[in-house]
């Protein structure tokens, strides 16, 4: 139980930390953010798996790919409205 909730703790600071970033980054078009959001949490999960215990680093390499994953499919979405 402990093991799920120290995941869940280091992805909520990646998390927290890339959107506090982006709070500071003054971009208007929300696409491009939202891009730039998905890598730099992708880039702060491959820096933190260099420097936590090894029973941990697999989750942040998958978060890390999945959040590049989310980047290209955002980079790729096509502009769909539903009214």
């Amino acid at each position: 139980m402990s093991y799920i909730l120290i995941n869940i703790f280091i992805l909520f600071l990646i998390i927290l930390f890339a959107e506090s970033l982006m709070y500071l980054i003054t971009i208007k078009n929300t696409e491009l953010k939202s891009i730039l959001t998905y890598i730099v949490m992708a880039i702060i999960a491959f820096i933190t798996s260099q420097y936590i215990p090894n029973d941990y680093k697999e989750f942040t390499k998958t978060l890390a790919t999945a959040s590049l994953i989310l980047a290209l499919v955002s980079l790729f979405k096509k502009n769909t409205n539903i009214n």
